[in-house]
């Protein structure tokens, strides 16, 4: 259940990344510009990773802020799974604003493999998002322009 809960994690973070990347390489540098701030896109136009660089412009505190949000939402999490007890189910962490999540248990199962499943892909494209990137020096979204200049 562990493991589970890792991958539904993770699963997560990958699907909000893959939608998170080409909006930063489309978008940071009008909104960086308009704001009077520098970019934190690499030369190329490329969203920073470890693969492509520019890590290094993103500010400390911004990473400072990042794992003290990470450590606030795990912290909340263990309470969550504490005050569920045996109810707890990997994942259901009791934010569903939207009312998405089923109430039968076998549903909510149902959904959170689904989520699974999104998630497995959304982590293989955030892989084929930094190889791409760090393979042709160029944006994911300047590489696959049928996906993202529709938007313009």
């Amino acid at each position: 259940m562990n493991m589970r809960e890792a991958e539904i994690k993770h699963s997560r973070l990958a699907m909000l990344a893959v939608v998170g990347w080409p909006l930063a390489e489309l978008f940071d540098k009008p909104i960086a510009d308009a704001a009077g701030l520098p970019t934190a896109l690499t030369k190329a136009g490329s969203s920073p990773s470890i693969l492509n660089g520019g890590l290094d412009k993103i500010e400390i505190a911004y990473w400072v802020a990042v794992v003290a949000l990470a450590g606030i939402v795990e912290l909340e999490n263990m309470k969550v799974k504490e005050a569920k007890g045996d109810k707890y189910m990997p994942g259901d962490v009791g934010f569903d604003p939207l009312g998405f999540l089923p109430k039968d248990r076998t549903e909510k199962m149902a959904m959170m493999t689904k989520e699974l499943k999104h998630g497995r892909i959304a982590m293989m494209a955030i892989l084929g998002f930094a190889v791409q990137e760090a393979l042709f020096q160029s944006p994911v979204v300047q590489e696959t322009p049928m996906f993202f200049q529709p938007l313009f």
